[in-house]
């Protein structure tokens, strides 16, 4: 625990890995669901309570540090295999949805301050970590990635990807049958949210609506 920590410490310090830490080795959860809310901002508190938790005296740390000048790297900088062409497709297709997680979660933040109901908070506040818990899926995915050269395969993209390229093992008529029960479940995902009946499920169900529709279009593709 204390070398995972001062290694965190004496690298790039970013909030969200420090969320990961207090997570697996903060007792305090009230702390860490607070510092989940803006990580950027509590930056300094999740340091503290890090260095606390692992018995570190942090500002002899930064004594000893000082005069040295971190240059912050890049998201390419950090994951240089992403500009590679061997480069897995699903880790590729992760980036894209990685920052609009962020900038979601960002506005939502932002939000958060600006609702005038309990209902309305509730629900910024359910997506707001919806998207939280999905730029830590991918930051997981990545990290991993870069350490074991290898895929771990547990954000929902892997699976939505293996039955994408299971569709091209299918016979025309598996092809046709497919294509009919695709086709009735975007009409009834798409009638779920029409109704508007359970906002908090929303982006669950746009999700899944999404997935369905990329399938059946490359099932239409296949079937042309």
């Amino acid at each position: 625990m204390k070398e995972e920590i001062q290694n965190w410490l004496d690298n790039d310090q970013d909030p969200f890995s420090g969320i990961n830490l207090l997570e697996k080795y903060c007792p305090d959860k009230i702390f860490v669901r607070l510092m989940k809310i803006n990580p950027h901002k509590n930056k300094s508190k999740i340091v503290s309570k890090l260095a606390e938790i692992a018995n570190l005296n942090y500002s002899e740390r930064k004594s000893k540090a000082k005069g040295q000048t971190r240059k912050g790297k890049s998201f390419r900088e950090e994951f240089p295999f992403l500009s590679s062409p061997t480069c897995p497709i699903e880790l590729k297709a992760l980036i894209t949805d990685k920052f609009s997680s962020f900038y979601a979660y960002r506005d939502l933040h932002e939000k958060l301050f600006d609702c005038t109901t309990a209902d309305e908070c509730a629900d910024t506040a359910a997506k707001l970590l919806d998207n939280y818990h999905e730029n830590r899926m991918i930051y997981v995915e990545l990290t991993y990635f870069k350490k074991h050269n290898s895929l771990l395969g547990k954000h929902p993209v892997f699976s939505h990807y293996r039955k994408i390229k299971e569709l091209h093992n299918l016979s025309i008529k598996d092809l046709v049958l497919k294509q009919r029960q695709l086709q009735h479940n975007v009409w009834r995902i798409e009638s779920e949210i029409n109704k508007g009946d359970k906002p908090h499920l929303l982006e669950e169900r746009n999700r899944r609506l999404e997935e369905k529709k990329i399938e059946l279009a490359e099932v239409d593709r296949l079937l042309n």
